[in-house]
């Protein structure tokens, strides 16, 4: 099945009520409201491109995929859910504007990105990897554009 990643749209007053227990999050993640992308197996492979290491980085390009804070960080939760602010959106989404999809695919290094064990791929020289990436950042960016257009935040999460 495979680890899938997750990008919620969520409305501040929402997000706010999450933050403090008034609502039950699993009921949210798993709802229709909010706008959810669908990043498939991507997610990682995306990070490396965008911070060049598999789990590190700095700043807005780090909060796209890998940032947040936990809403529930219990170790026997299902699914660890964590969150930016809008503030952290509209700075993720700047920093997203600022990378097109040539200067994203200068991130790509196969070796290295075998050696760190990058998910999802095998053998990151196969033809069509970074292919694959690059078809989930243009609705990455647009996901968190129109999240900063509208003053929500995001979760994201791994399912």
């Amino acid at each position: 099945m495979g680890m899938i990643g997750y990008l919620k749209r969520i409305p501040e007053p929402r997000l706010s009520s999450l933050i403090h227990g008034g609502e039950d999050l699993y009921a949210y993640i798993h709802g229709e409201e909010g706008g959810e992308l669908d990043l498939d197996k991507a997610w990682q492979g995306l990070h490396y491109l965008l911070c060049g290491d598999a789990f590190s980085g700095e700043g807005p390009l780090f909060d796209a995929l890998m940032g947040g804070k936990p809403l529930n960080e219990d170790e026997t939760e299902e699914i660890i859910v964590r969150y930016l602010t809008p503030d952290e959106v509209r700075n993720v989404a700047a920093a997203l504007e600022s990378v097109g999809r040539t200067e994203l695919a200068r991130g790509f290094e196969p070796d290295d990105m075998n050696e760190a064990n990058v998910y999802p791929a095998q053998d990151w020289n196969d033809e069509g990897e970074l292919d694959y990436l690059l078809g989930y950042y243009e609705p990455m960016r647009d996901h968190y554009r129109a999240a900063a257009a509208a003053g929500e935040g995001m979760l994201l999460y791994v399912a």
